[in-house]
Order: structure tokens, then sequence, then C-alpha cells
């Protein structure tokens, strides 16, 4: 099969002017820094690199976010290379030894934010469907469970279920803290005691949740592997108890390598705080995890080609490897060939100033709405148990009819889509001080005259 890899390296070679031409910067509009002299990140120029509606204040960028220009720029390119030549796209799946090969550019940028390896990552379009592969893939047997909690999303306890359903090994659901309002008032040790409490020898897998999207809790995973770890002591290889993490509220809004955090699979969409296209994620997995899986969809990420080899010489399917799990199939390649733009933008904010700055507005948020009467905040006060999303009751209101009153002074907030919902607000690197302050006199408004 011919490849193309002249064309393909040429195109490839051409990014930099090809995303000069899709954007005429002798035309654009004068952009301000993104950090001014001393290095300090202009919050305001940040805002700017974003094309959302200047109308209404945005808390809800956690579910879906708007691109950052040069993500928007970047797809803008790559779409134009695809248009103008869509064979090249041949050399990008077959040729993995190709210079600035895209895909493999994509996991580098990845491993190098997470701070693991590049040939430890799957890529997957979502959370969503990276729990589904491994919880799937994952060998089970009658006499076997998987342990997760009931503070975990509907996607999470689906990929068990269906999992489980098909192998008839058991599904146990566990409380982390007390239910449904104690998610404020738990502390680290509660948390991890309870779990190593219910582990037992039967339990195949473990599935937690970094950063629960239903109350703003913020798991110390870290401490939950060791954990795991020592549930493992004088196990066979076959009973080994593994982590599985959704780390999709996490990644991208801490100042963490998520790689070493001890999950055996860290799973997460990157088109949430990662600011990365939307269709776009990755699974992490330990280099000796990636064996215990077996694979659901073709492959088409041929950076390792046993997999192909396996299918043309019709011989037995190779040991597992992270490239094997990545699903394959023709996608929107302009989105996910553009994720490492979106790193390389979280780089030039830098990932302790995006990690302060989420902390900040949200520990505003968390301590000042706990102060407003009638108002019940139900994310940890304790930095540590906290992350991006805030979540609160006002008393005498449903959590869908705050959200419509905020969405009538034109803030955009969201109701957490569990059996006892909350409000949401979340505050993100396009959020200012102002956008705060606004919210919270807004609520607290509603507040007083429910």
């Amino acid at each position: 099969m011919q490849l193309h890899r002249r064309s393909f390296l040429g195109l490839l070679a051409g990014g930099v002017a090809a995303g000069a031409a899709a954007t005429d910067v002798s035309a654009a509009p004068y952009r301000p820094p993104l950090r001014n002299g001393a290095g300090v990140v202009d919050w305001s120029a940040v805002r700017g690199e974003f094309a959302l509606d200047p109308a209404w204040i945005h808390l809800s960028s956690f579910f879906l976010v708007s691109h950052p220009r040069p993500v928007r720029e970047a797809i803008e390119a790559w779409r134009r290379r695809l248009d103008a030549d869509p064979l090249l796209l041949e050399s990008a799946l077959l040729d993995p030894t190709a210079d600035h090969h895209p895909i493999e550019r994509v996991k580098a940028a990845l491993a190098g934010y997470l701070g693991g390896r590049a040939e430890d990552l799957a890529l997957v379009p979502n959370t969503t469907t990276g729990l589904a592969l491994v919880y799937n893939g994952l060998s089970l047997r009658p006499g076997q469970e998987v342990l997760t909690t009931e503070h975990d999303h509907y996607s999470h306890h689906e990929s068990i279920r269906r999992a489980v359903d098909k192998t008839g090994a058991g599904l146990r659901f566990i409380a982390l803290h007390d239910m449904p309002r104690g998610s404020s008032h738990t502390s680290a040790a509660e948390l991890v005691d309870r779990l190593e409490r219910q582990i037992r020898p039967e339990t195949r897998a473990v599935g937690l949740t970094w950063v629960h999207s239903s109350t703003g809790l913020k798991l110390p995973i870290a401490d939950m592997a060791q954990v795991v770890e020592r549930a493992n002591a004088g196990r066979a290889a076959a009973d080994r108890c593994l982590l599985v993490v959704d780390g999709v509220h996490g990644v991208g809004a801490q100042d963490v390598d998520a790689a070493a955090l001890g999950a055996d699979f860290l799973v997460a969409g990157a088109h949430k705080w990662l600011l990365a296209p939307r269709g776009t994620g990755f699974i992490a997995g330990r280099a000796e995890s990636w064996p215990e899986l077996r694979p659901t969809v073709p492959s088409f990420d041929f950076s390792d080609r046993s997999i192909w080899d396996a299918w043309i010489r019709r011989t037995g399917t190779p040991p597992t490897r992270a490239s094997h799990v990545s699903p394959g199939g023709f996608i929107a390649f302009e989105h996910l060939f553009s994720v490492p733009d979106a790193i390389t933008f979280h780089h030039q904010l830098g990932r302790e100033n995006i990690a302060a700055r989420i902390a900040e507005l949200n520990q505003i948020f968390r301590t000042e709405l706990a102060r407003v009467p009638g108002v019940v905040v139900h994310t940890p006060q304790d930095p540590s148990l906290a992350a991006g999303i805030v979540a609160f009751e006002v008393a005498g209101l449903e959590p869908d009819e705050v959200v419509a009153r905020l969405h009538e002074r034109k803030i955009l907030a969201t109701s957490s889509p569990y059996a006892v919902p909350f409000v949401r607000v979340a505050a993100g690197v396009m959020t200012s001080h102002e956008d705060v302050d606004a919210a919270l006199a807004a609520i607290h408004a509603i507040a007083t005259a429910a």
C-alpha cells in the first residue's frame, strides 16, 4: 500500500504556515500577551482567547469547554489540510515512524502533561467510552466483584454493570461519606478508611472518581491507591485488584502528575478542564496493567504493529498494550491532531498557575456561599478535598429553579444529574473575579427572596 509519505511530511512541515494562512496575522486584531514582563498571567487576556458570548457569565465550562483560540486555529489548519488531501490520513494512520507523526505527537504531548509515558496511553473520544473499554475488557469471572461508590456518575456505573452482567461477576456499591449530604463534612481519613474496610479478597476492581461532579468532592486518590496496593499483597495475578479512576474533573484543574497517582487505569475526556478539542480523551494505564484488558474495538493506532501482524498472519492475539485499546474507525481527526495545541496553551499559562487560579476563584465561591442565609454548600471547604466544582442548594427551591433564575440574570450554571441534585457553579481560567462577585450577588438575591 502506497503511504504518500512525501506528501504527508510536506504538509506537516507546512503546519505553521497553514495555521498562519487560516488566520491572516497581518489583519488580525492586537492580542495582549498572556503573561506580562514579570511572567505573571494576565487573566483578562486569557479570557480573550475564548469566543464565549460576552453577554453571559459562564460558570459551566466544566461541562463542555469552549475551544481557546490556539485550539480553534489548529483545528481549522488541520481541517484545511485534510480537505486538500484526505489521503494524507493514510500515512497518519499507517506510518507511525514518520517524522512529526500526529498520533504520536498527541500521545507525547499528553504524556508530558500527565507525567507518564506515551506508550502507556490509549486515545479515546471521551470518558464514557474509555470507562466502557476498560471494564468491558477486564477479565472477570463469577465469584469476583467490582467495588464502586454510590457517588459515581451514570457512565461509570453503567460501564461496570454491563461488564458484570456479561461475565457473571458481582457489583457492590459503598458510600464514602454519609449520604446524601455528608460530602462537605467528610475528611480524607474517613474516605480512605471507608474504602479500606470494604475491599474483599474477591474484589477484582475498584472504581472511583477523582472529583465528583455531584458534589465537587475531590478524593485523595494517591492515598486510596495505596489502600488498593496493600489489598493486593499475596494475591495471584488473576485476582489482583485493579484501581480504575474517572479523572475527568481533575485533569487540567490540578497541578498533579495524574499518571503518578497510582491508578491502574485513569480515564478522562480532554474536552473539559484540559481545554482540548471536543471528542478527545485518553486512558492512562500502568505498563503492567494493560495485559489485564482485552481490546474491544479494532485499533487504528499502529505504533505497535503486533496486533496488525497477528491479523495478517492469522496468529494468536498478542499481550495487550495501550495502543491496542485505542478504538479505531474514522473520526474528526482535525480535533484529535490538535490536542497538542491545547497542551501548549496550558504550558504557556503554567499548570501551577491554572490550578492556583481555579482553586482561588472556587474557594471564594465556597466561602462566600456558606455565608448566604438559606444556602448550604456541599463541597468541602478543605482545599485538599475540593477542586473546580462547587455544589450547593438553596432552601425552598429546587436546583433547576435556582439554575433558571440565574439564567434570567444571564448567568450559566447547572444542576447535577443525580438522584439528589444540587446547583453547580465552576470557575475556570476564563472566569474573572467580577464574574464570581456578580454570581454571588445573584445567588444571595435568589436565596433571600425564596
